[in-house]
């Protein structure tokens, strides 16, 4: 019942909060709808923010003061979920006809429960095969992107695209005791718990289109090979989506896309709790929100 209550607790609070930012975006649409179009294709700026599920992958190394560790698959190893609801949110500043800047965020967010079917080394915490674990793993991302479009016509815009991001790392396992009586309880045994921030960029083009008096297609495409302080990333993003505004102010918005990302991190010191090794990245979303133009 514990178990169930912290694994419920933790996916449902962002997202009471994030219904109503979306019943309060969806009531201002309310008054706008039946004026005339608008070209949206530059709005000086643009507020959006969405369900997504997201389709995640990871396999996470996280290595102890002596420099061990072991591969572990976040969904065998770990009895994480591949797909899990989380909000993202993103803001457009567009500062002339040819410059654009878009700052978001994504969650992305797991827990779960698993009895061990090998040795895992985590840290400096060996969980061996049998014993029950409970595992958080979190890598949310924000992101920041500058577009610059060498060609801006009234229904075509076409350019390059410079993303830099960073990436919150954060994983938490615990060794459950099973405990039999009356009931059954869960006791921490131990545990190991390490975080990083760590980095991303990439570069390459986008396109977006109008299609019609209120439809809107839109695409990216980057990558990259970057060596930041300890950090060594090779990044893959891109991804599709359409808009339909329903008013000249609120539209509705849906979308896929992709990040890869692995990144090798360098030796930490002695005195870091900041996860050094593997971690091998995936993230695939599907999305469905709103967008407010100004």
């Amino acid at each position: 019942m514990r178990t169930e209550t912290w694994k419920c607790a933790r996916e449902t609070r962002g997202a009471r909060t994030f219904a109503l930012v979306l019943m309060v975006l969806g009531a201002v649409a309310a008054p706008l709808a039946g004026q005339t179009p608008t070209n949206h294709l530059y709005d000086k700026l643009q507020i959006g923010a969405s369900f997504t599920n997201v389709i995640l992958g990871s396999t996470i190394r996280v290595d102890g003061s002596q420099g061990n560790g072991t591969d572990v698959d976040a969904e065998d190893d770990l009895g994480l979920s591949k797909n899990t609801l989380q909000p993202r949110f993103n803001v457009r500043w567009r500062p002339g006809r040819r410059h654009e800047l878009e700052l978001g965020y994504q969650f992305a967010r797991r827990s779960g429960d698993k009895v061990l079917a090998r040795d895992i080394e985590v840290g400096d915490s060996i969980f061996r095969a049998g014993g029950s674990i409970r595992s958080q793993l979190d890598t949310d991302q924000a992101f920041l992107t500058y577009r610059f479009a060498f060609m801006a016509r009234e229904k075509t815009q076409i350019g390059l695209g410079l993303g830099l991001g960073t990436l919150f790392f954060n994983t938490g396992i615990d060794a459950l005791a099973s405990l039999s009586g009356g009931g059954k309880t869960d006791s921490v045994a131990y545990s190991s718990n390490s975080n990083l921030i760590g980095p991303t960029a990439s570069l390459g083009g986008y396109g977006r289109f109008v299609l019609g008096k209120a439809w809107y297609l839109e695409a990216d495409i980057r990558g990259v090979k970057v060596a930041i302080d300890r950090f060594d990333a090779k990044v893959v993003e891109g991804g599709v989506g359409a808009r339909y505004f329903v008013s000249s102010r609120v539209g509705i918005d849906g979308g896929y896309g992709i990040s890869s990302i692995t990144v090798d991190i360098g030796p930490k010191s002695s005195t870091s709790r900041s996860a050094s090794g593997k971690i091998g990245y995936s993230l695939q979303h599907v999305r469905l929100g709103v967008v407010y133009a100004l």
